[in-house]
């Protein structure tokens, strides 16, 4: 049952992402969408269980969920920065220690989706991460539990 119920669940973002990214919405490319959708939410499945990977604990969530919108605007203006000018081409790789109950999956997942920062590692709690600038943002703060 919850095999299903996870294999619903990433067929449905992958569906509703396919409709997202496609120009018209016709019965043929819902119904080619919907079995693509399919393959991936078996792949993804398939994945998740063989790496055993859980979301892990939801402790700072909130927090950054709170931060995540305001980061992704910093970020985005901070890369368009970077872009513009290479004397503010700075940065590298450094690690993030998860505060407790923070999950590691989720948290990488957040953090990579804004243009300073994406994890490329995870090890006990600490997430490898390649920044944008030396700075941490207000997700990774919140992430972190930085300033409580």
């Amino acid at each position: 049952m919850r095999t299903m119920l996870e294999l619903l669940l990433w067929w449905g973002v992958l569906l509703l992402l396919n409709t997202v990214f496609i120009s018209s919405v016709s019965p043929l490319e819902m119904a080619v969408g919907g079995g693509v959708a399919l393959l991936g939410a078996v792949g993804a499945v398939a994945v998740r269980r063989a790496s055993g990977a859980t979301p892990g604990g939801t402790a700072r969530l909130a927090r950054a969920l709170w931060a995540f919108p305001w980061t992704l605007l910093a970020d985005t203006g901070r890369l368009a920065l970077a872009v513009l000018s290479p004397r503010h081409r700075r940065g590298g790789f450094r690690t993030v220690r998860l505060g407790n109950g923070t999950g590691a999956a989720w948290g990488a997942a957040l953090l990579s989706s804004t243009p300073g920062a994406y994890a490329v590692g995870s090890r006990d709690g600490e997430l490898t991460v390649h920044a944008l600038g030396d700075g941490r943002s207000s997700l990774e703060r919140a992430l972190t539990g930085a300033g409580e």
